[in-house]
């Protein structure tokens, strides 16, 4: 059996040919762990400013730094994997030595004047390549992803029954948390996200008390088995009757997924979305996969990057204060629903 890791290493580096691209060095966590295979790449402190991942072309492994080697897959050769230098200067030196002998551009996600002045080269946006090498997923994570999918939303609607009158928003938080364990997910996806809904959404903090009446947007996140799930949806503390709220999102949410088609940019998105009526809080949309990835759409954005076939997409308009997410496959012909409507 192939292993899927080694699988999207290979997409990186076809992606890195394309493009011309001769070095490529990570420090998002998601990403890290998406071109290099490995399940752990940081460490509380690393602050993710300091690339823990290179990966030069023609390479038969990345290079991963790190504290945990365990989580190096076993295919990476041991001298691919170096310990964490907590002296930057010298992590930085290190990152230099791997990427001078490199050929063509150096693509970072992160721009650091510091890892500018080590490098000694232009650094160029890394996150258009690795839309391009996540967006052609086997059949075998599109399924990990729906299954990961499935199980965010049923801890979500845990989440849900813990917004009562009285009880703070750490309470959802911990009734989403609750859920984690059945499911067998390990780490949150992020802290997590929780509004008060009107005109302007205001984010509450976990100490806040909810009372009767509010509405409130929720999104909640966590990793099962190496991908990322995640659901978000509005309610009414107490009970209320968002049913027109929602149709309205419904609709255009609709009108925003007809165009999500390989070829589509992101201003066809935004027009389609504004032309529905709907605003952002957050992203409008965003990729998914091994975390939350490329594309990342927003009513400002410029990006004119295609979408392509194969991305994992999750829709998150907002239409007359109510927000939710649903996530969808871009496929040749029409989209594909990963999920029922919440």
């Amino acid at each position: 059996m192939t292993d899927p890791a080694r699988e999207r290493y290979a997409r990186v580096q076809a992606a890195m040919a394309r493009r011309g691209v001769g070095a490529l060095l990570l420090a998002t966590p998601h990403l890290a762990a998406f071109a290099s295979g490995a399940r752990r790449v940081q460490v509380a402190g690393g602050g993710g400013t300091l690339p823990s991942v290179v990966v030069v072309a023609g390479a038969p492994s990345a290079v991963v730094f790190t504290a945990d080697p365990d989580g190096a897959p076993s295919w990476m050769p041991s001298a691919a994997v170096e310990p964490l230098a907590w002296d930057r200067e010298q992590a930085l030196r290190r990152l230099a030595e791997l990427v001078e002998p490199a050929r063509g551009t150096v693509a970072s996600d992160v721009f650091s004047p510091a890892l500018r002045q080590a490098i000694g080269r232009p650094l160029v946006d890394a996150m258009p390549l690795l839309a391009e090498a996540a967006a052609p997923r086997t059949a075998g994570e599109v399924a990990a992803v729906q299954t990961a999918l499935r199980a965010a939303r049923s801890a979500l609607r845990a989440a849900c029954r813990a917004a009562a009158p009285g009880a703070p928003v750490a309470a959802l938080v911990a009734g989403f948390a609750a859920s984690m364990s059945g499911s067998g997910a390990g780490f949150p996806l992020g802290e997590g996200l929780v509004w008060r809904t009107g005109p302007g959404f205001v984010r509450l903090p976990a100490t806040t008390a909810l009372a009767a009446g509010d509405v409130i947007a929720l999104e909640l996140g966590f990793y099962l088995r190496c991908h990322a799930g995640l659901a978000g949806v509005t309610v009414a503390v107490g009970g209320g009757d968002l049913a027109a709220a929602r149709r309205a999102w419904f609709v255009a949410l609709c009108d925003l997924a007809k165009r999500c088609r390989p070829g589509a940019t992101a201003a066809d998105l935004r027009a389609a979305a504004i032309a529905a009526g709907a605003r952002q809080e957050g992203l409008l949309a965003h990729g998914l996969g091994v975390g939350i990835e490329p594309p990342f759409i927003d009513l400002e954005s410029e990006d004119a990057e295609p979408l392509r076939p194969g991305t994992v997409l999750v829709l998150v308009p907002v239409v007359g204060g109510f927000r939710a997410t649903r996530a969808l496959l871009v496929a040749d012909g029409s989209p594909r629903w990963l999920e029922e409507a919440p």
